[in-house]
């Protein structure tokens, strides 16, 4: 059999190996007549320009202080550019720093109390068992016969069984492994008067219950075994059932090392546990949780993925969850920072400092497709319209991968699922499971189709919907008020004011976050349907609006301020701003009713989130260099492994600025839009790669500029240099012919 297959992986759209489908070579690319490079513009086989979704799309358009001077700054040129280290629940920045694993040694007990502990289970094992315990230990394996001594324990409780087993651990060291193991006893008869007939029953029904059969007792026995040669005792023996260690990745998705150690250590992605999710292209540090595998093993799990490492192991007797954070601390790199605008800059950092920023939702919550927004799928669902729903989820698009785009425009004109879905190879696309679901309830149950997709990868939608809304809210809040407190302002009660209400938020928010499998990996026909919110009331009595009286004391500030997101069971601002919320729902023909849908799954209570985020811990500094390929920030392996940056070069001689920050955000808010706040510029992908090619456009021209000013002048001075040794000719001429 082993003959017949083609070494190394195999193309899956081909037959038995051969070189024309082999993926190593490179793909036939049609030619170019020319011979320069293709122009996209005109050849209709290249892929579409992508078209991504702009700030004023989803609701961002205002600032806290729109008059501060903003100046052009390069976010994440490189993802070196941008580092993110999570903060604990215990307020903790988290730092890879300790590669060591640890070594769990038996705590040795005294001598003394080992007696004290034989002299107390002398009725249970007595002198003789031990000498047999002694024998099996100095006895040589023999694999023909299973060598063991059994000691019956029933009689004795939970701590007496395991000062045996330390015992066993601590005298023979290795020799000798225990293991305690139960056996049910023979239950006794239940009483012939237990079993009544059904038409018995109808006549009287007090008479004719059964007997509760008598409890079976459990019989408890220590065995002792000598381990088999090579083997020891593999048994859990470290300080709790759960292993936590710092993740240092860079440039990966967390749900995709999650899902990676998971198949590594034969587990579900669901049992790889973690607080939130961190950006992709950038160098972050967060804290993941596994129960009950070494961490020699996690570590032999990692070792197979490039650009991850882990270390700082610990244990606990609980297990990480999502929302289990205070925020996150950010250390990002602004590349080609003009020199002559250093003041301007300063004064917009000090602006930002004591104002803060709008906490709109960022344009990673929207998808990156402008044509397909998540928002617009999110409205489908609300207002019952399963066939848009689907419809948008698997619509052709200009910001698909190279292998989806013929895919979606294979089903979108003949709608055969069950072949669009054979092309997609791997079970963590969205599409694959909708098309899956399609094929198997037909291609008109959309509604069927659409429970294949998990529950919080399908939530994302409509919560896509209530992000666009707070944002639209926020924006006109701050055009029209400004950065002051008015009457009916919603702000938490006394008593919810700290960690309560804002953990349940941040929890929430990190659930939304996740896009990919994440911990309920199963299809939502299986989530019970008391996971829908249908408690009345829980979000109302946690606000309260603000009075006359409460702003003149002075005691409230506009980061105090919270504005809902809609749902059926919220408290709206008790002013001009609560009319908005229906205005916009009304828009797409919903109401705040309407958000209580019928199938719980997608109904919608609400929850609140602040209008601003302050930043008083805003630190800044100014950083030369001379390439775009320049580090400029040390990462976590960086300075564990004192692997240093590129040095910094004096000013006069730097061929560029850049400007470094370091500041802190509580989790669910966007570091984009602080930074938005802090340039005064779309923080989308398309403008960021157009600012870039246009600050590096204008260093060129203006080294260009700079050159061709040198060459004039070394032309000038040669002409001179002519000019004058032509005189001198001239004139040693005149003087021979005297």
């Amino acid at each position: 059999m082993g003959k017949d297959r083609g070494r190394g992986r195999r193309n899956h759209h081909s037959g038995p190996y051969n070189k024309s489908n082999w993926r190593g070579q490179k793909r036939d690319r049609p030619q170019n007549n020319g011979g320069g490079p293709r122009n996209r513009f005109l050849d209709r086989n290249a892929p579409p320009q992508k078209c991504t979704l702009q700030e004023n799309q989803v609701g961002i358009t205002e600032f806290t202080n729109p008059d501060a001077p903003g100046f052009t700054g390069i976010l994440k040129s490189r993802f070196s550019d941008f580092h993110v280290n999570e903060i604990d629940s215990n307020g903790k920045v988290l730092e890879l720093n300790d590669l060591s694993l640890p070594n769990v040694a038996i705590a040795a007990v005294p001598e003394k109390e080992l007696d004290n502990w034989r002299q107390e289970l002398e009725a249970v094992i007595g002198p003789e068992v031990w000498q047999d315990i002694a024998n099996l230990a100095a006895a040589k394996n023999d694999p023909r016969i299973e060598q063991k001594v059994e000691i019956d324990v029933t009689t004795l409780d939970k701590e007496q069984r395991t000062q045996v087993h330390q015992l066993i651990k601590q005298l023979y060291k290795g020799k000798l492994m225990s293991t305690t193991i139960g056996q049910q006893q023979a239950k006794p008869k239940v009483q012939e008067e237990a079993s009544v007939e059904k038409n018995d029953a109808a006549e009287d029904e007090t008479s004719t219950q059964e007997a509760s059969p008598v409890p079976a007792e459990e019989k408890k026995t220590i065995r002792i075994l000598k381990p088999k040669p090579g083997r020891s005792d593999k048994r859990w023996s470290f300080p709790g059932d759960y292993v936590t260690f710092l993740v240092h990745k860079t440039n990966l998705v967390t749900s995709d090392v999650a899902s990676t150690l998971a198949s590594r250590l034969n587990l579900r992605p669901s049992q790889v546990n973690y607080s939130g999710i961190k950006d992709k292209r950038a160098k972050t540090t967060q804290k993941f949780s596994i129960k009950r595998r070494t961490p020699e093993s996690i570590l032999g799990a990692a070792r197979c993925q490039r650009n991850v490492q882990i270390g700082n192991f610990g244990f606990e007797s609980n297990t990480l969850k999502l929302g289990d954070l205070q925020g996150n601390r950010f250390r990002i790199a602004l590349r080609h920072i003009a020199k002559e605008k250093r003041d301007e800059i300063e004064q917009a950092l000090q602006s930002l400092k004591e104002r803060g920023f709008i906490n709109y939702y960022g344009l990673q919550r929207f998808g990156n497709s402008a044509s397909v927004p998540t928002y617009e799928v999110g409205v489908a669902l609300l207002k019952h319209d399963y066939k848009l729903a689907c419809e948008l989820i698997l619509k052709p698009r200009d910001s698909d991968v190279e292998f989806m785009r013929p895919i979606r425009e294979e089903w979108w004109k003949n709608r055969d699922s069950a072949a669009a879905a054979a092309k997609i190879y791997g079970e963590k696309f969205i599409e694959k499971k909708l098309l899956d679901g399609l094929a198997k309830f037909g291609e008109s149950d959309y509604s069927s189709a659409l429970r294949q997709i998990p529950r919080n990868t399908l939530m994302l939608y409509p919560h896509a919907y209530q992000s666009l809304i707070f944002n639209r809210i926020a924006s006109r809040r701050i055009k029209e008020f400004g950065l002051k407190l008015i009457p009916g302002d919603l702000v938490y009660v006394e008593q919810d004011q700290p960690e309560d209400v804002e953990a349940e938020l941040q929890q929430s928010e990190a659930l939304d976050e996740q896009k990919e499998e994440e911990p309920n990996d199963e299809p939502m026909e299986a989530a019970k349907e008391d996971e829908a919110i249908e408690e009345e009331s829980v979000f109302k009595r946690k606000v309260r609006p603000l009075t006359a009286e409460d702003i003149a004391s002075g005691k409230y500030k506009l980061s105090d301020v919270v504005l809902p997101l809609p749902g059926h069971d919220i408290t709206y601002p008790a002013n001009e701003c609560g009319a908005w919320y229906e205005e916009l729902l009304a828009e797409v023909g919903l109401s705040s009713d309407q958000l209580k849908h019928k199938e719980k799954t997608y109904a919608l209570a609400g929850a609140y989130r602040k209008m601003i985020i302050s930043s008083s811990d805003l630190k800044w500094s100014f950083r030369m260099y001379n390439t775009p390929e320049d580090t400029l920030i040390a990462s976590d392996w960086e300075l564990l492994k004192n692997i240093p940056v590129t040095p910094e070069p004096a000013e006069a001689e730097a061929n560029y600025m850049a400007l470094l920050l370091e500041f802190s955000l509580p989790t669910a808010a966007y570091a984009t839009m602080f930074l938005r706040e802090l340039l005064k510029q779309d923080t989308s992908s398309t403008s960021q790669t157009l600012l870039e090619k246009q600050a590096m456009g204008k260093e060129d021209n203006e080294k260009k500029a700079v050159s061709q000013e040198e060459d004039m002048e070394v032309a000038k001075e040669v002409a001179d240099e002519d000019g004058q040794e032509t005189e001198q000719a001239e004139t040693q001429g005149a003087e021979e012919a005297v």
